[in-house]
């Protein structure tokens, strides 16, 4: 995203993604049929139509007489085949516009990039997405649908996100719940830089309704790495709070804080078994991205 009208997307990150399989571990009767698993088969399965193998499909609905004939792999797709509801909560609050080093994304921006991207894997593989922006209340709302014109208007949204203030992403987030309904797919993308009890009740809320949940969390590297040597002024994005004072002095207390609150965000999501990844605006987000999206696949295909 290089400027406040446009998002842009590495197409490497796009083809990598869009090669591969989104699967939801929810295998549930009536919702997700044939292409996301189903142990229904039977005369309604009636065949419609083929569609272009992709990673991750079963080699059973490979039809092989058409590969003899074209030398291409297909798959087969029947009436049956139901579609995901893929929710994308996204975080726009002043936390997620922290200004970036030189040179790099700010957390919005990666996070809206991310958002993206997956979206766009969504729609490729005729699922629905939607999109809600989360500030200092929810910002946007956007159920979701399937389409070329869906993805367009989540890009025009993810061009410029509405929010600001904040800090009560978890508040919002089960507010939020109440109209997600039940069993779809949800990726929440923030900081996590809120108060943990409210953040694991939300997510809490969302497992219990049956949603494959999977948690981004997104830094700038310097909150990572805090790097300042001088006396600084520093400003909390969403209270406007300033502190001015010796970072050397608070280098090693704020670290261990920062770690202990990371850790428990990801123990938690270890026990509710929502897929976590943690990343920064530094980082090689086509390697991340796929090598998350690898693992998701063979461990929803092992489950299986």
């Amino acid at each position: 995203m290089s400027d406040a009208d446009s998002l842009r997307i590495d197409p490497r990150l796009l083809e990598s993604l869009t090669s591969i399989e989104l699967k939801s571990r929810m295998l549930v009767r009536g919702l997700y049929n044939n292409r996301h698993r189903t142990s229904d088969f039977g005369s309604s399965n009636e065949f419609v139509e083929h569609r272009d193998y992709r990673r991750g499909d079963e080699v059973r609905t490979i039809d092989w007489r058409l590969f003899a004939r074209t030398e291409r792999l297909y798959v087969k797709r029947y009436e049956m085949e139901s579609n995901m509801r893929v929710h994308f909560v996204l975080d726009t609050s002043d936390s997620m516009r922290v200004p970036p080093p030189a040179g790099l994304p700010s957390k919005l921006e990666l996070a809206a990039t991310i958002v993206g991207a997956v979206a766009t894997m969504v729609i490729t593989q005729q699922d629905a997405a939607g999109l809600y922006c989360l500030g200092d209340g929810i910002e946007e709302r956007l159920p979701p649908k399937q389409g070329l014109n869906q993805l367009s208007e989540i890009y025009q949204h993810l061009s410029r996100p509405r929010g600001q203030k904040g800090g009560d992403f978890g508040g919002l987030l089960k507010q939020l719940t109440e109209w997600l309904g039940r069993r779809g797919v949800v990726f929440a993308v923030t900081d996590g830089l809120d108060d943990l009890e409210r953040f694991f009740d939300a997510l809490t809320g969302l497992c219990v309704r049956g949603h494959d949940v999977t948690l981004f969390q997104i830094f700038d590297r310097d909150e990572l790495t805090f790097p300042y040597d001088k006396m600084t002024q520093f400003v909390h994005p969403e209270s406007r709070q300033r502190v001015v004072c010796d970072p050397m002095m608070l280098r090693a207390s704020y670290l261990d804080r920062l770690q202990r609150h990371v850790a428990t965000i990801e123990d938690w999501c270890k026990k509710w078994r929502i897929d976590y990844l943690r990343l920064h605006n530094g980082e090689d987000l086509v390697k991340l991205l796929t090598s998350h999206f690898l693992k998701r696949l063979f461990s929803r295909a092992f489950r299986c």
